[in-house]
């Protein structure tokens, strides 16, 4: 078993979005589903964080980046095998250009 561990900046990131769903576009049930999602999500990491693909970007994939779809949204993260983590490093809504973004942060 792993150990989640979510950084702030995907807390932020699924906050936003969530907001964003139940508020501006009036869809509490929406967000309701995707808050359910990536809580399944974090779930499975924790038992099969390798299971989910590399990221498609050549140079994040060298880098461990993986990623795991829940709906129109892309929860980015790496495993730590020495350390038995996971870490959730942003979710990202699927027309973002999460590549660049992730790039740039690096």
């Amino acid at each position: 078993m792993y150990k989640v561990v979510i950084s702030p900046s995907a807390n932020a990131d699924l906050f936003n979005a969530l907001r964003y769903i139940a508020y501006e576009l009036e869809n509490p049930q929406a967000a309701t589903s995707l808050a359910d999602g990536v809580e399944s999500c974090y779930a499975d990491l924790g038992e099969f964080p390798l299971a989910h693909e590399l990221c498609r970007d050549l140079a994040l994939a060298r880098m461990g980046y993986r990623r795991y779809a829940v709906g129109n949204y892309i929860v980015i993260f790496r495993v730590v095998e020495e350390l038995q983590e996971v870490r959730v490093l942003h979710v990202f809504h699927s027309l973002q250009n999460y590549h660049e973004i992730l790039k740039s942060e690096i």
